[in-house]
């Protein structure tokens, strides 16, 4: 049983593909979902990101004993990609489809050949915001303290939020600065950040769907945030700030802005894109994932990324690299 909000989002539109393609990967559309193909130095390999499946397997207390006709669907997605894959030469693909976790959607997987992928792909846990809520309600669903930083955002009166288009004639010039933001944010937290280019990819292929948000106080840039849109659906997803954004609370003062600049737009639910999985502390989201589930919201666990094996020895290797690598980074 797919999820209320497991329509396609972003990671399944014409503008992802574009951006991937302008990244220097190849993009073919299969079994009705975009597969991005990789060459990295372990090998040669296949992502399908946020994977909606035509009559996706239903995972609900009716449906203890399976349905065929959906097995037969999963089996004809597995059979197209398969075949496409082999094609192009892929040691591997990987499946994060658009489904709720479950025993039985994970089961119903494994019949057709899929293994759990050793790390994760976009947002598999999840928080999303319903934004047909009034603002009212959106406040009184979330955590105290956030609510208390909301409300009391007037005594920052130099605190000035903007939301930047892709559009604009000095947006080149800022994407710049917020690459830079950001990569000092990744030298003191030590991630992986975007280069500078594929920040400017996604620019061009999004436009006006790809938001970035800019804080200031003073005339001091604190943070950045970017959003993007697609289908009804807004995705928190990218994010900078500076030493100095730890004296306000800038990162409340950019999402409550934003929300309410969806909610103007007509945007239904806003995905805040990556938390921690439950119970688990020592996980690279497990700090953001405090300050996102604040706003309330629902959490939305996605069946974990499946691996298709098609190159199996090769994929053995690399499956193993990967396996050591989410050790020592925590993924």
């Amino acid at each position: 049983m797919a999820s209320e909000f497991g329509h396609k989002n972003f990671l399944q539109s014409p503008e992802f593909a574009k951006w991937r393609e302008l990244c220097g990967d190849e993009v073919v559309k299969v079994a009705g979902n975009y597969m991005v193909i990789k060459n990295a130095k372990r090998g040669r390999y296949a992502e399908i990101a946020g994977a909606v499946i035509a009559s996706s397997p239903k995972t609900g207390p009716e449906d203890t004993k399976g349905d065929s006709s959906e097995e037969s669907v999963l089996a004809g997605f597995t059979s197209e990609i398969k075949q496409t894959a082999k094609h192009a030469g892929c040691a591997y693909v990987r499946v994060r489809p658009q489904l709720l976790a479950s025993p039985e959607a994970a089961a119903l997987f494994s019949k057709n050949g899929f293994k759990p992928a050793p790390r994760h792909l976009y947002a598999e846990n999840t928080v999303i915001l319903d934004l047909k809520k009034s603002e009212e309600q959106l406040l009184a669903e979330m955590r105290k303290q956030t609510r208390y930083e909301i409300k009391h955002l007037d005594r920052y009166p130099d605190l000035q939020i903007a939301q930047i288009k892709s559009s604009s004639p000095a947006a080149f010039a800022i994407w710049e600065d917020f690459a830079d933001l950001q990569a000092e944010l990744a030298a003191r937290q030590g991630f992986t950040p975007p280069s500078r280019t594929d920040l400017q990819n996604l620019r061009e292929a999004f436009g006006d769907k790809a938001l970035l948000y800019i804080a200031k106080n003073k005339g001091q840039i604190l943070a950045y945030a970017l959003v993007i849109t697609s289908n009804g659906e807004a995705d928190y997803f990218e994010a900078a700030s500076a030493e100095a954004a730890r004296e306000i609370p800038v990162a409340y003062a950019l999402q409550w802005q934003i929300i309410r600049d969806l909610k103007s737009a007509g945007v239904h639910c806003y995905n805040l894109f990556g938390i921690a999985p439950e119970g688990v502390k020592n996980h690279r989201y497990a700090k953001l994932t405090t300050f996102k589930r604040g706003f309330g919201g629902e959490v939305v666990n996605y069946l974990p990324a499946q691996d298709l094996p098609i190159q199996k020895t090769k994929y053995f290797w690399l499956h193993l690299y990967e396996l050591l690598e989410k050790w020592r980074k925590k993924w």
